[in-house]
């Protein structure tokens, strides 16, 4: 077997400081995220000007959805705040943008779900339309709470959060996912968890602190020749050590992949 690619890395960034931040440390793309809010998106030739100036290709992710159960809003500002976040990628040279749409059916009745998965169809086709991959991000769902978004919309793709993964459930489903849908896998989010049940558990911690069993997860992600960013999600402080125990991960994965145990 020929040498397993390695995915290319990059970090969220919230501000331009974070971005030049992120390419001193080595990386080439950096992910804009506007969960924090959209002031990142107020000049875009700026972070157009900044990209090109230090060689940094950006992905995006998108604001929360908010309440959950609200189909009015979803459908309908939200909708149309999406194609906007869309538009303004696109003018900075991203071509993926993640969502939050939470289709667990522990919390959200499947009404609800089934209405959430016809609203994500018609955002992935306006994505389609424009070039961009619009990908649903897992918070707590199994590969089945996904199953019917990711059936009626082939646009769709799926952004796999490991970290995501180790949480409201006994083991992480992070692998699940990967396995149910390896095609649909975009983009991947990275940091580390301690499991646990509610939404103040999701720690974001450094790689390694966490019980995230990164080295299954690695290798099953290499055998599958994933070719998309592994975003880094963890405080700038704990950056650099993450970048340095991710590459020790994924060297062995790949030694694993090409070679075997």
């Amino acid at each position: 077997m020929g040498l397993v690619a390695f995915p290319e890395l990059c970090a969220r960034a919230y501000t331009l400081e974070d971005i030049r931040y992120i390419r001193k440390l080595g990386l080439k793309a950096a992910e804009i995220n506007l969960l924090r809010g959209e002031g990142i998106f107020e000049d875009l030739s700026v972070l157009r000007s900044l990209g090109a100036e230090l060689g940094m290709g950006y992905v995006v992710h998108g604001p929360n959805e908010g309440d959950p159960c609200d189909l009015r809003k979803l459908g309908g500002s939200f909708f149309e705040k999406i194609l906007a976040i869309m538009d303004a990628s696109l003018e900075i040279g991203a071509r993926v943008l993640t969502v939050h749409f939470w289709m667990d059916r522990r919390f959200i009745p499947r009404e609800v779900i089934s209405r959430k998965a016809e609203i994500l169809e018609r955002m992935a086709l306006e994505g389609e339309k424009r070039g961009l991959i619009l990908c649903l991000e897992n918070l707590s769902e199994d590969p089945q709470d996904l199953r019917l978004a990711l059936e009626i919309s082939p646009f769709l793709g799926l952004t796999l959060d490991v970290g995501h993964g180790q949480l409201m459930s006994s083991r992480n489903r992070a692998l699940e996912l990967l396995e149910a849908y390896p095609t649909r896998v975009k983009h991947v989010h990275i940091h580390d968890n301690r499991g646990g049940s509610l939404v103040e558990d999701d720690l974001h911690l450094p790689v390694g602190e966490g019980c995230v069993d990164f080295e299954s997860f690695f290798q099953a992600l290499m055998r599958r020749g994933y070719r998309g960013l592994l975003s880094l999600e963890v405080s700038s402080d704990a950056l650099d050590e993450s970048i340095r125990r991710v590459r020790v991960l994924l060297q062995e994965a790949r030694r694993k992949a090409t070679h075997g145990n």
